[in-house]
């Protein structure tokens, strides 16, 4: 496990001690290229590495008001990180802390573009969602499977590389088995994928992270989240207590099956969600294999053009068999007496011996 090292940082000139990530030339060894992005704990730059000569993705601290929470939540996302070598999760290369700056984590730098960009583009088709929940699912189980909760899956944590790798980052607010940072039950997180009980509880489990995916693997397939909004507190209270929408709602082509797959992960009750993220995608994966008209509307569905053309050639068939039959055996001709025209009787037998045959002797 990486410890933390302090690190001298190099700004910008005319810089005071305290200026933000954004204008650093260089944080540690590494050399600041450019801003990659802003999270709820900190910024990530793109930098790059010059004993590896590779490029990386440095995550500095946001300093806030309650630093020493932050710092601890910080340090936690590096520990929780650094335990994991997935290849569904970004991978943490080193970590530090600079007077100027604060602490920092170096993960691997996923080239491509998140999910939210694709998002933004339109939704997504169902082999590509399919793709993603694979990825983003095997991510998840992983951490669960030694206690960790993500806590804030959304699209722009989910990176999708140039060779269809799907990495999952960002676990700056995991929560560890031996985790106390959120007793006071203070909320984490991001409220348009967040579970109803983490909102109005502080409550998070294994569960609320599949209903984050299932909101996120909704606006993946519709182009909309299930509770849309730019108010975090109108959303929040739409999260907790608006009727769920189904993904038919928003596109009338998603199948019934699909619907009751994200009814299930979206309830408001923890025990009728997806036991697991797998289950979840397991779930999601075959509803939207059986196609875009789905389980009911299948059965309304036209048949399919090779299923006429086999009709019309049995069709066909018996017809041609018929007229064969009835050439083969035509029927004797009936032909009608004429009119007022009684048939004429058959000869009658001549009455007494019959005639004897004569044989006459040949001439000499």
């Amino acid at each position: 496990m990486p410890e933390l090292a302090t690190h001298p940082v190099l700004m910008e000139p005319a810089v005071g001690a305290m200026e933000s990530a954004a204008t650093a030339k260089r944080i540690g060894r590494y050399r600041v290229i450019r801003q990659l992005g802003e999270g709820a704990m900190g910024t990530v730059m793109l930098a790059h590495d010059p004993e590896l000569q590779r490029e990386v993705a440095v995550k500095v601290l946001r300093d806030g008001g309650k630093r020493e929470s932050f710092v601890a939540r910080f340090r936690n996302e590096m520990r929780a990180a650094a335990r994991f070598h997935h290849p569904n999760i970004v991978t943490v290369h080193d970590a530090g802390e600079c007077p100027a700056l604060g602490p920092f984590v170096v993960y691997e730098y996923v080239p491509g573009r998140s999910l939210r960009a694709l998002i933004e583009e339109g939704p997504v088709t169902p082999k590509e969602a399919i793709r993603i929940a694979r990825g983003v699912g095997a991510a998840l189980d992983a951490l669960h499977s030694i206690g960790i909760v993500h806590r804030d899956i959304k699209p722009d944590n989910i990176l999708l590389g140039p060779d269809g790798a799907v990495k999952l980052t960002d676990l700056g607010i995991a929560r560890v088995p031996d985790a106390t940072l959120t007793r006071d039950g203070q909320f984490l997180g991001t409220p348009a994928y967040a579970p109803p009980e983490a909102i109005t509880k502080g409550e998070y489990s294994t569960r609320g992270d599949v209903y984050s995916l299932a909101s996120v693997m909704f606006e993946a397939l519709t182009g909309t989240r299930p509770f849309p909004g730019d108010d975090a507190v109108q959303v929040s209270y739409a999260v907790v207590h608006d009727l769920t929408p189904s993904p038919s709602s928003v596109l009338p082509t998603v199948s019934a099956r699909v619907d009751e797959v994200f009814a299930m992960a979206l309830s408001r009750r923890q025990s009728e969600r997806p036991a697991s993220a797998g289950a979840f995608v397991a779930l999601l994966v075959t509803a939207l294999r059986d196609g875009s008209t789905g389980a009911v509307s299948r059965r309304h569905s036209p048949p399919k053009a090779s299923t006429l053309v086999l009709a019309a050639l049995a069709l066909l068939a018996l017809i041609m068999g018929v007229y064969r039959l009835t050439r083969s055996q035509p029927a004797a001709p009936v032909v009608a007496p004429a009119p007022g025209v009684r048939p004429a009787p058959a000869p009658a037998r001549p009455r007494g011996r019959p005639a004897r045959a004569v044989h006459r002797a040949p001439s000499r």
